[in-house]
């Protein structure tokens, strides 16, 4: 994966949970790529994130959400969180704190990238 495709997912990921939380995140499209979004978090040392991003995940009964938009879609809705629009609140709040400066570890990723 290459730093403008690990830049495109990780902005990706804050653009969704930042906008509406996970559950937005698994809704759109976006959540179509959540297990290379993992990846990508992890690939540039963001391994908090990666954390609450795979707790969020767990919530499906797979363990992960699935790629097919409509399968999830439909899973969300029946399973995940059918009588809770606040089931992924906790991992919100938790990927909201930022422990992790993002920007700056795609930034360096990036850095790294081109040198080599």
């Amino acid at each position: 994966m290459n730093a403008e495709e690990v830049r495109r997912l990780v902005d990706a990921l804050e653009g969704e949970v930042n906008n509406g939380g996970f559950d937005q995140l698994f809704f759109n499209s976006a959540g179509d790529e959540v297990a290379a979004m993992i990846e990508a978090l992890e690939m540039i040392g963001a391994t908090k994130t990666a954390a609450i991003v795979r707790r969020a995940c767990a919530r499906f009964p797979a363990g992960m959400p699935p790629m097919d938009r409509a399968e999830r879609q439909t899973l969300l809705l029946d399973t995940v969180s059918p009588d809770d629009e606040e089931a992924f609140e906790p991992d919100d709040d938790d990927f909201l704190l930022y422990e992790e400066d993002l920007a700056a570890l795609v930034a360096d990723f990036a850095s790294r990238s081109a040198s080599s």
